[in-house]
Parts: structure tokens; C-alpha cells; sequence
């Protein structure tokens, strides 16, 4: 996101870039990690991103590069670079080891829980038992752990009650020029997410086959490997008329992108806390998605989109519902990105927590 010729992919990446722009914005110096191989050029308005390479990720042997060589070239970069905290977007196996080399060192390390399923039985659908293992050991080593939504917070204070946890919405750097309520429900009903097993491809193949007067326009791009059911409910929907395959659409033009969008669909299986919805709501698109996919019962409590449970529900739903009453969808967008996620507003929550 910060880079010439960069392509984000991910929520995480999303969110992570907003959290940086919130702690510059606040006063604080931001360091990013970067690979040594990696010569793209900064982006003039990230100049004060203060970049550190760390380690050439060609290098090393296959079972040996992690121990011998990554893990020492991570505890030299972070005892030059002398950060206060380091701050990790998705937890994986080597969170643990970061989190010893932080200990060593004495700086503070802070855990983002990026996903519901990391909490539950769910992660033996997307992690080994030696991804598991160690990514409960390093909640147990970091020094704080920040959750998204009240699902995780709990889990969390149960299952690490030593730990010091905060429960904080994602950041959004809002732009109020193009926050600006709908005037009509014309347009096409967006979709915008990486072809993975998450999100459900095989549902929205569904809602596309229930509604075929609405026109979907799907961004995104498959995950390599691609899982199997993935593969096939992609080229499913490849077949259907109404549905329009636009590629990966760059962050520059993601908010044009939903302007023309009468609503957001969520079809995942399980979700954190979507950025897609921040951006949807960003240009006052409600939002449609299941009561899986509600974090902290927003969509529904707040009004800013529809809850249904499968195509029939949902097709039943859009036919019901009024101009006004979409409109008053829109509004609610409207207010509620900006009383809830203002990235200052939760910048100076977060400072506050860490301090």
C-alpha cells in the first residue's frame, strides 16, 4: 500500500495501514519491516514511513533459514532500530519467537487477532497442529492482545486471563468527500473479496442463480493454492450473465468502486471485523450479510444493511424493501462510520492502552 507497484491483498493489510497513518498522525515514529530484496520505491506521501530491512527471504536452507538465519537477522534489526513496541497484524507460528526476542530485548509486543477462527475449532480448518501449537504459545508470551469484536475479546479473557486485552474497531481514515448518502437504490450489488474457502463462493454462486435481475460485480482475486471448492464455484459463476468478474480494483479506486454499488454482499463463513464493510459504509452502501458475519450485532443494531439466512431469505428481503427504507440504510452508514471509526478517535484508545 505504500509502495510503487504494490498489491495489498488482505483485511489485515488494510487495517494495519490505517493503524500506521493513526500513530503518525498522533506523533509517533512508525517503522516497517521489510525484506532486503525488496528495492520498491516509497511513495512520496509515506516518506515518513521509516523502513528497516531485516533479511533476504531467498536465503537460507528450507529446514534451517528460520533458526540460523531469519530469527538472529529479526533480533539485530530490533536491536538497532530500538522500538518501544512491535506490532503484529496476524499472528502465525514465529509469533512466539518474535514475542521471546522482544522479551529479551525489552520491548513491548502486541498481538492482533486478525480472525474469529483462531479462537475456536475452526482454526484446524486453516492451521497445522504446529501452526496451533505455537500460536497459542505466543498469546501467552506477548505483552497484549488486541481483538476486534466482543466475540474475541471474550474468548480471549478466558482462555489468557493474564494477558491485558482491548477490544478495539478498525480504523478508518475517513474521506468526506465521497461520504455522501445514496439518492436512489440504483446499481449493481458488489462483492469484494479473495477466492478462498472463507468466503464462501458457493453462496454467492446461489444468490446470483436467486436474483437474476441484479447485476453482482465481483473484486478480488484467487488465493494460491486455490482451495477446490473455490476453483469450482468460481468458474460457476464465470457462466452467469448477470455476474461480472472485475480482477483486484487498486485502493485508489475501491471507494469509486462501491460509489456505484446500491449495497455490499458478505457471503464468509467467518470474518473478524470485514474492512470491506468500513469501506462500504465509507460511501454510505449498506451492507447484506449473515448472522455469522454480524460482528457485535452492528449491521442489525445500527441499521446500516440487512441481515438474511440463505438466497431465498435474502431474495425475499430485497423485494420487500422500499426506497426510503433504503435510503435510511444510507444514512445510517453515514453517521455510524463517523461516530465509530474515526482512526484518531481510536489511535488515542490505543496509546492510552499500551500507556
Amino acid at each position: 500500500m505504500i509502495v510503487q507497484g504494490g498489491k495489498p491483498m488482505g483485511g489485515a493489510v488494510v487495517a494495519t495501514h490505517v493503524w500506521m497513518e493513526a500513530l503518525h498522525d498522533l506523533g509517533n515514529e512508525v517503522q516497517l519491516f521489510r525484506y532486503i530484496e525488496d528495492n520498491r520505491n516509497i511513495l512520496e506521501e509515506y516518506h515518513w514511513v521509516n523502513t528497516v530491512k531485516v533479511y533476504d527471504s531467498r536465503k537460507g536452507f528450507p529446514l534451517l533459514r528460520w533458526p540460523l538465519y531469519r530469527f538472529p537477522k529479526f533480533f539485530d534489526a530490533l536491536r538497532t532500530s530500538k522500538p518501544d513496541f512491535v506490532f503484529e497484524s496476524i499472528p502465525t507460528w514465529t509469533s512466539y519467537f518474535n514475542g521471546m526476542i522482544c522479551h529479551f530485548l525489552g520491548i513491548k509486543h502486541i498481538l492482533r487477532l486478525a480472525n474469529d477462527n483462531m479462537l475456536d475449532e475452526r482454526i484446524n480448518w486453516t492451521h497445522s497442529f504446529f501452526d496451533q501449537f505455537f500460536i497459542k504459545k505466543a498469546f501467552l508470551r506477548c505483552d497484549y492482545i488486541m481483538t476486534q469484536n466482543s466475540f474475541q475479546f471474550s474468548k480471549v479473557n478466558l482462555n489468557y486471563k493474564s494477558k491485558k486485552v482491548i477490544k478495539i474497531s478498525n480504523p478508518f481514515l475517513i474521506n468526506r468527500e465521497v461520504l455522501v448518502m445514496k439518492s436512489s437504490n440504483a446499481g449493481y450489488i458488489s462483492w469484494v473479496a479473495n477466492f478462498r474457502y472463507q468466503k464462501n463462493l458457493q453462496l454467492l454462486y446461489k444468490i446470483a442463480i436467486h436474483l437474476p435481475n441484479e447485476q453482482f460485480m465481483i473484486a478480488g482475486q484467487p488465493l494460491i493454492p486455490t482451495d477446490p471448492e473455490s476453483t469450482e464455484y468460481m468458474e460457476k459463476l464465470k457462466t452467469l450473465t448477470n455476474v461480472h468478474f472485475r480482477g483486484n480494483i487498486s485502493r485508489d479506486q475501491i471507494l469509486e468502486f462501491y460509489k456505484g454499488a446500491k449495497f455490499l454482499l458478505n457471503t464468509s463463513r467467518y470474518e473478524g471485523f470485514s474492512n470491506t464493510f468500513l469501506e462500504a459504509m465509507q460511501t454510505c452502501t449498506p451492507i447484506l450479510t449473515t448472522a455469522q458475519v454480524n460482528p457485535d450485532n452492528i449491521i442489525s443494531d445500527y441499521k446500516v444493511g440487512l441481515i438474511y439466512k440463505d438466497e431465498e431469505d435474502l431474495r425475499i428481503i430485497l423485494e420487500k424493501l422500499s426506497v426510503d427504507n433504503y435510503l435510511d440504510l444510507s444514512r445510517n452508514c453515514k453517521e455510524y462510520i463517523q461516530n465509530n471509526h474515526d482512526h484518531l478517535i481510536l489511535g488515542k484508545k490505543l496509546l492510552d492502552f499500551l500507556m
